[in-house]
């Protein structure tokens, strides 16, 4: 079709209604691969196109036109799908997941205290640095300051804390939680 398009009148809309209905139900079809959805896409692309009727003075070729909105619709339609999916996969992880709130109040009672059993086996300095990095929250420029350290001296106690700790608490529930939230510098400070 070389001019432009205009539809003036519902003859003309049941015409291409008529003509182009079955392509673009195939297409859709052969995308969606569910013929209510394939049927709902066409319908939908149709109300829109009467809806507009008057706005689409633009269009040159009305096949083409109708061509790629199905194809856009089809792309919404799998974006919308696919939306929905996560939303439900994340509502389904949220409710299956068992919460034992008195088995990790234990749990975190138990750790704390086989951090602070470990702690208190650290020589003084190694343990007040410790505390004062990951507990206190200050930096290692601070300690280093107080303690009258270089800063590497500050780092090397740490260090050392750090792997007394990964040893004793391996075999703990919440092992891989604590150790990563105790290298953290950033999340305590």
């Amino acid at each position: 079709m070389a001019e432009s398009f205009h539809i003036i009148d519902e003859r003309k809309f049941k015409e291409t209604y008529s003509r182009l209905w079955k392509r673009l139900y195939a297409i859709a079809y052969n995308c969606v691969r569910d013929k209510a959805a394939a049927q709902e896409l066409v319908q939908e692309l149709f109300v829109t196109l009467w809806n507009k009727k008057d706005s689409l003075s633009h269009v040159i070729d009305l096949d083409a036109y109708l061509f790629k909105s199905i194809r856009h619709r089809i792309y919404e339609h799998f974006k919308k799908v696919a939306a929905q999916q996560r939303l439900k996969d994340h509502s389904r992880k949220i409710f299956t997941e068992e919460i034992h709130p008195v088995e990790e109040a234990i749990d975190y009672d138990e750790t704390l205290s086989v951090i602070n059993e470990e702690l208190d086996k650290l020589p003084a300095t190694t343990r007040t640095i410790f505390r004062m990095s990951k507990f206190e929250r200050y930096t290692n420029k601070e300690i280093a300051n107080e303690m009258h350290l270089s800063a590497k001296a500050v780092e090397y106690h740490i260090t050392q804390a750090l792997k007394k700790l990964r040893i004793r608490l391996s075999h703990m529930p919440v092992y891989t939680a604590i150790m990563t939230l105790l290298k953290q510098d950033d999340f305590l400070r």
